[in-house]
């Protein structure tokens, strides 16, 4: 059952967890590598009940050396569809008015690889949690432990919508009409560092968004996360009956499959936007046109 449009959506923050939840957000942040807890764990951490079985089903995944190399070819089949489908400017050197240091460059290009990277990782155990409701998924084998996430550079500041200047809450409620989502991604919270960046990054994946094949790689996206699912260890399985045997309600139930498919489909729009973030970053993928030789240059004919 789709997401009904208006519907909020209750987020549980870190501080105002019971025990046994914030005991799950710690867990699933080392787990994952992260500093800060993903908006969709909070968003289940409204149903401890399925989130403490869901957790006990894929936390061995998430730390597992086989979702972070399906997560990799998640985010390199998007990239290779963005390079592909779309044309790509170089939104630095058309927007020159942006003004971004090589250290600015970089520090954005760190942020990118940072989302994509997790979003990857949420997609696919998004992915595996839905199909487990409905049959076992994944191959019988056991995870191989990954070893502890690299210490890596700090992490991504976020701009809240409450302490955002005017302009960027504009932005964010804009984005989030057209995404047709409950909250803002912390993807843009992120990108609001650079709020002339994030404002013209928008408006090409905005124009992007017209086209029929951006649909239709979306879709691709989300086709490969629901295959590459079901390569990661298993076999994985909570099944409705199990939820209600272990005593959730029926409307939680249904609430959490809303959830997932609202989250699985965002998470495979957020890969895709930021492979095509990275590719404008990168210098698009359109050919410039080489100058005319001037008058009495090499090749000219005399």
């Amino acid at each position: 059952m789709p997401w009904k449009k208006g519907n909020r959506l209750r987020v549980v923050p870190e501080a105002a967890a019971d025990e046994g939840t914030a005991a799950i957000f710690a867990d699933l942040k080392q787990a994952l590598g992260l500093a800060f807890l993903p908006l969709f764990y909070g968003a289940l951490g409204a149903y401890p009940g399925f989130l403490q079985m869901h957790w006990k089903l894929l936390g061995p995944v998430a730390r597992s050396r086989e979702l972070r190399e399906s997560a990799d070819r998640l985010r390199a089949d998007a990239y290779t569809r963005a390079h592909n489908y779309f044309r790509i400017p170089d939104l630095c050197a058309s927007l020159p008015e942006l003004k971004l240091s090589e250290g600015a460059r970089q520090e954005l290009t760190a942020v990118m690889e940072f989302f994509n990277s997790r979003d990857g990782m949420l997609l696919l155990l998004f992915s595996a949690q839905l199909q487990a409701l409905e049959a076992p998924v994944g191959r019988a084998d056991p995870p191989t432990a990954a070893g502890p996430p690299a210490a890596g550079d700090d992490p991504p500041v976020l701009v809240l919508e409450e302490n955002a200047p005017a302009a960027v809450r504009r932005l964010y409620g804009e984005i989030r009409r057209e995404l047709d989502l409950p909250y803002i991604n912390s993807e843009y919270q992120a990108l609001a560092r650079w709020p002339d960046f994030l404002s013209v990054s928008w408006e090409l994946l905005k124009s992007l968004r017209q086209s029929p094949l951006y649909g239709e790689c979306e879709y691709r996206v989300r086709e490969t996360g629901w295959s590459l699912a079901r390569e990661l260890p298993g076999p994985l399985e909570l099944s409705l009956e199990q939820l209600t045997e272990a005593g959730m309600a029926q409307d939680d139930i249904a609430s959490v499959g809303r959830i997932l498919e609202l989250f699985v489909k965002n998470l495979s729009g957020l890969v895709l936007d930021l492979a095509i973030d990275k590719i404008a970053l990168e210098g698009g993928n359109q050919l410039k046109k080489p100058e005319k030789p001037s008058a009495g240059s090499p090749g000219r004919a005399a």
